[in-house]
């Protein structure tokens, strides 16, 4: 097996692969799975969202199509 080598531009890109997941942790943390923009749920997940009720009226209407 070949050992892994680690130069500059690997480890400034390893860096950044870190800090992107950190903050895609942190913003789900923070805000759940809810993808509502902001302001638009204030505060109470995805309960009052438009998009819930949009995303389930979707797939409604692909289980009725399916029957």
């Amino acid at each position: 097996m070949q050992p892994m080598m680690l130069n500059f531009p690997t480890a400034i890109i390893t860096l950044a692969i870190i800090a992107l997941a950190v903050l895609a942790v942190r913003r789900m943390a923070r805000r759940g799975l809810c993808d509502c923009h902001d302001g638009e749920c204030s505060g109470h997940g995805c309960s009052g969202c438009g998009a819930v009720d949009k995303m389930v009226a979707d797939m409604e209407r692909a289980a009725d199509a399916r029957k």
